[in-house]
């Protein structure tokens, strides 16, 4: 996404490097939910008349949409243990800071800078993402669905 409203547009990037504690997935599936699309319209629909606008909250662009994501391992940064290229991952997106002590707990959601995949952090719609090892699950080859995608204009 390049801007709030405009048509999105599909861009190449440099296939990144995992650092840390990161794992690089090559993304097998992305779900797309009403967030993404309320995120792609700018705003949150309060009722009344009333909007609560995404940027005055601190969402910036561009931005890769998405944060039901389930990938593939292709690579592991150096403090990635306990998991292997070709390991299956399901992607948790509420990230957190990562660093204050409510983030290096169970609450990342409860961090006083909270941050999640798709909204404040470049998601999973990308053809690879890395991820800290944190934020994955092992799940079961079988539990990825290998479907196809296609534009209305295949249909």
């Amino acid at each position: 996404m390049v801007d709030f409203g405009v048509p999105l547009e599909l861009f190449e990037t440099a296939t990144p490097e995992p650092t840390g504690t990161q794992v690089l997935l090559r993304v097998r599936a992305a779900g797309v939910c009403h967030s993404d699309l309320h995120i792609w319209e700018g705003s949150y629909d309060l009722g009344f008349g009333r909007k609560l606008s995404l940027k005055d909250r601190g969402i910036s662009v561009p931005l890769t949409l998405g944060h039901e994501t389930a990938g593939e391992v292709v690579a592991a940064g150096p403090d990635a243990h306990g998991v292997l290229p070709g390991d299956v991952r399901l992607v948790y997106p509420w990230i957190g800071c990562g660093g204050c002590p409510v983030c290096r707990g169970a609450t990342r959601t409860s961090a006083p800078s909270p941050a999640s995949l798709g909204s404040t952090a470049t998601a999973g719609t990308r053809t690879t993402s890395p991820y800290r090892i944190l934020n994955t699950c092992s799940i079961s080859r079988a539990s990825i669905p290998l479907v196809r995608l296609r534009t209305p204009a295949q249909a």
